[in-house]
């Protein structure tokens, strides 16, 4: 029988370095692991830390913001931008007039018009209509140019745009040999009533 040898030096060398090496592996990947979660809060905190200071560089000038907002609606200058109604049925159907009038002098035809929910926002009344608008590429561009650069203020919304080609009838009754773009636009328009303090 042979007897069992013993382990020798040099195996029990490599056993004691592989020991090791899997030692330092497991705690490399411990520490990368922990210094991953530890840079990923470091960054968390250091952005929310940023929001924070802007934040309250925000609340410190709420103050003089809102003075300055009180001045603006105090300026009796500022009146002339509103729409001068004082109720917003009356502010609608006046809105309605004007949109038909807009259309009418840029050579357009007015399909529809009708009055918006009013809303109520900040401090002030949007009293808004829809119109449905038809004419060429010319007419809409009178209406917006119009529209926007009125007094009181008045604001587009929600434009659509949808264009046709047509072949126009000539005076003797015949179908012209070109053909017309006629643009049908669906559009709201809205202005702002000061709100009642009361």
């Amino acid at each position: 029988m042979n007897p069992v040898s013993s382990p020798s030096l040099g195996h029990r060398g490599f056993a004691l370095l592989l020991l090791a090496l899997a030692m330092g592996l497991f705690y490399v990947g411990v520490d990368q692991f922990w210094m991953g979660r530890y840079r990923y809060y470091q960054d968390n905190a250091e952005r929310l830390m940023g929001r924070l200071q802007n934040l309250e560089r925000l609340a410190a000038a709420r103050p003089e913001l809102e003075k300055a907002i009180q001045a603006i609606r105090n300026d009796q200058r500022t009146a002339a931008y509103f729409l001068p109604q004082a109720a917003p049925a009356l502010a609608a159907a006046d809105l309605q007039q004007r949109v038909k009038s807009l259309v009418e002098n840029a050579q357009g035809s007015l399909l529809s018009v009708q009055a918006l929910p009013v809303i109520e926002e900040g401090g002030m009344v949007r009293v808004a209509v829809s119109a449905t608008v038809q004419g060429d590429v010319e007419a809409l561009q009178k209406v917006l140019h119009s529209l926007e650069s009125q007094v009181p203020l008045l604001f587009v919304d929600n434009l659509q745009v949808t264009a046709r080609q047509f072949r126009p009838r000539l005076p003797d009754g015949k179908i012209a040999p070109y053909t017309r773009v006629q643009l049908n636009s669906q559009m709201e328009v809205s202005g702002y009533l000061r709100k009642e303090r009361g």
